[in-house]
């Protein structure tokens, strides 16, 4: 029995239209091919089959993420009462720095909060001054109850009023250095909570802001953490505290952290979310790169075969699996994952379930097996 196998190779084609101009054409072709050795060219090609065999080796989970920043270190800007934006003082990308002025506005509604907040401040004065008047006729009894109580509700009443103007003011950011002094500020800023870098700028001076308008992120990068994510299949050999290196696409410095908290929730595409904590703080990462993850499982018993049992066809993995019938061999490859590779033993799994360790492969002279292939894919 013949067992087809269909495969993809690309070839380069050179072809010369005349001597000033060359262009490479690449063509792929498609071939079906049965691939059988016989007992002779089993032996000159030294190939040799085996089962896996157990042994004790280092695990590496290869793994996709990006950076991110935790809720608590991002906030977004917004206009407490809204107002028109009088001035920007920022761009998108710029550090600033904590109580750094962002932008300032101005609206009629806050300067009339203010003109409430300095009549109610002076009115105080004469209240507080008339109950402790009163307070000190009733204990005459030269005074009336009565007007002692009036007293009292007026003062109590002046002074709610004024801390719930304050209340408000102090979230308009506004100055009661200057407020207490009779100084209304046309002119609101509205400043940093922290220190961090400006992002998603959206304003232009002249334009009137919502409170429910987000008009700008500030992100404390000193806080970024690594998001990778890991196929639910590797989820039994990850622990808090395990070692993991990240390789920035856009750089080429290998950036370590430590495995802080295993996601419980599995997602529509199987994988879960694993955050990791840089092991140095690390200002120059940019929130949303994304990386490559390496993370160190540490040594666990995994049935393992020798590197060269593993090539590449049609760009998957595949071991060997030999089917013998009378005289000669068939080959069928198996498409497999490698888990991790450590002094020439490659530990790795079946991605078929109809295949088990058990099952005796190509444990030398897999490449010649390939060779032959594409050899005959050519013909």
């Amino acid at each position: 029995m013949k067992i087809f196998i269909k495969l993809s190779i690309f070839l380069s084609v050179l072809s010369a239209c005349n001597s000033k101009d060359n262009k490479q054409k690449i063509q792929e072709v498609k071939s079906d091919i049965s691939i059988e050795l016989n007992a002779v060219q089993l032996k000159n090609a030294g190939v040799k089959t085996g089962v896996p065999t157990l042994k004790s080796i280092g695990l590496l989970i290869q793994a996709n993420g990006k950076i991110e920043v935790p809720p608590q270190n991002k906030t977004i800007i917004a206009a407490q009462f809204g107002g028109f934006i009088k001035s920007v003082k920022v761009l998108d990308g710029m550090l600033v720095k904590k109580g750094q002025t962002l932008f300032t506005l101005e609206d009629p509604q806050l300067i009339e909060l203010q003109q409430d907040y300095i009549e109610v401040n002076g009115n105080l004065e004469f209240l507080n001054a008339e109950l402790d008047r009163q307070t000190t006729l009733v204990k005459q009894e030269a005074g009336s109850l009565k007007a002692y109580q009036y007293a009292k509700s007026t003062y109590n009443a002046a002074l709610a009023k004024k801390n719930g103007l304050k209340a408000k003011l102090a979230m308009a950011g506004l100055s009661f250095a200057k407020l207490n002094v009779g100084v209304i500020q046309t002119e609101i800023p509205v400043v940093a909570p922290f220190s961090g870098v400006v992002t998603k700028l959206a304003l232009s001076v002249g334009s009137y802001a919502e409170p429910k308008d987000h008009l700008m992120e500030i992100i404390d990068l000193k806080h970024a953490h690594a998001e990778v994510i890991v196929f639910e299949k590797d989820l039994k050999h990850l622990k808090v505290g395990q070692h993991v290196q990240l390789a920035l696409t856009d750089q080429q410095e290998i950036v370590t952290a430590k495995v802080f908290l295993i996601g419980k929730e599995v997602a529509l595409d199987r994988t879960v979310l694993v955050h990791c904590h840089l092991d140095k703080e690390n200002s120059s990462l940019a929130p949303g790169s994304y990386f490559k993850a390496t993370i160190h499982t540490g040594t666990s018993s995994q049935q393992c075969v020798p590197s060269e049992a593993i090539v590449e066809l049609n760009g998957k993995n595949v071991v060997f699996i030999p089917v013998k019938k009378g005289s000669k061999t068939s080959f069928i490859p198996a498409e497999v994952t490698v888990l991790t590779t450590e002094n020439e033993w490659t530990a790795f799994e079946f991605k078929a379930k109809k295949y088990n360790y058990s099952q005796q492969l190509v444990i030398n002279g897999a490449y010649d097996i390939l060779s032959t292939f594409l050899l005959k894919a050519e013909e």
